[in-house]
């Protein structure tokens, strides 16, 4: 019986989301410890299993459209026996959070889809197939998503320069807590724009300041400063703010986790929902924020050390 097992993880933006559009750098960091697991077996009819949808293949929702093109394309690819199968998602990311759920599963599936027929898989081949899918998931894929999902190490961005993975040496952790609000991504794009477009010089300020952050926080990183890096978090937070992604339940997490012992706290991603990350000086100080988080409502945590992104760190 043939078998077929793929992995991947969520991301989150450490800083820069938004200014990023008008040019400035952003950095994201692959979540190992939200892993994505897909396994695929040999079996009678084709069919997924998900906490999303379990039904046959050819009946998936209008909701999993990018999951769905995907498995065509791949099996359209490899499947020229015509071997029916399995495939069981195993993930616990949640969706229009900002964590890259699509991307993972889409890296996750295309990985088993290789590994069910023992077919080599480069890396541009996986983040091309995982675009394609994000592709029909979101209109346009910008293609961070699918390298950080794919990717052990930070994943640096603009507009003007191809990604490329970093390493920094910083002790701390960072806590990511979901609000449990989805995300509005494509619409804050669009209000900042308005914003920028009404008041070029005001928003345009506040953009280059949140450029400003993404290098200091860069730096900061690298110099292991996280009592500054923490500053930093606070201050791109309160720009956030001024551009309107702010609601009260992040703001609530936001408060309850510097409360207890946060050293910086800000909004990740789209806004207006989705998550917030906040930083801690070592796990015992995450897990008291963790325990804050819950308890102000946030729906799920996680707990991620910065450690692991050394150059020389051993990761699995």
């Amino acid at each position: 019986m043939l078998k077929g097992i793929g992995k991947s993880h969520g991301k989150t933006i450490i800083m820069g989301e938004h200014a990023v559009v008008y040019g400035y750098p952003a950095f994201a960091i692959p979540l190992l410890s939200t892993p994505v697991i897909v396994k695929i077996k040999q079996s009678e009819n084709n069919s997924l299993i998900s906490k999303y949808y379990a039904g046959k293949i050819d009946q998936i929702p209008d909701s999993l459209a990018g999951v769905k093109y995907l498995i065509g394309l791949l099996d359209n690819k490899m499947n020229t026996e015509h071997v029916n199968y399995t495939i069981s998602i195993d993930s616990g990311l949640p969706i229009e959070r900002g964590m890259g759920s699509s991307a993972a599963i889409a890296c996750a599936i295309t990985r088993a889809f290789f590994d069910f027929f023992d077919q080599e898989l480069d890396h541009q081949t996986l983040l091309n197939y995982v675009n394609k899918s994000e592709t029909v998931t979101h209109g346009k894929a910008s293609g961070l998503d699918a390298l950080t999902v794919s990717s052990e190490y930070p994943i640096k961005f603009s507009k003007d320069e191809a990604p490329k993975a970093f390493t920094f040496n910083s002790e701390g952790f960072i806590v990511i807590a979901d609000s449990g609000v989805k995300g509005k991504t494509k619409e804050t794009v669009a209000d900042v724009k308005k914003m920028y477009d009404e008041n070029t010089k005001v928003v345009g300020a506040y953009l280059k300041q949140l450029g400003d952050y993404a290098a200091d926080a860069n730096k900061y990183l690298n110099q292991g400063n996280l009592k500054q890096l923490g500053l930093v978090f606070s201050l791109a937070n309160e720009i956030l703010t001024k551009l309107n992604l702010a609601i009260p339940k992040t703001d609530k997490l936001i408060d309850a986790a510097n409360h207890a012992g946060s050293l910086g706290s800000k909004i990740t991603g789209g806004g207006r929902g989705g998550c917030i990350i906040c930083l801690a000086r070592n796990l015992t100080n995450a897990q008291m924020i963790q325990k804050a988080l819950v308890k102000n409502g946030a729906e799920q945590t996680w707990i991620q050390p910065l450690s692991i992104y050394a150059e020389d760190s051993e990761i699995d």
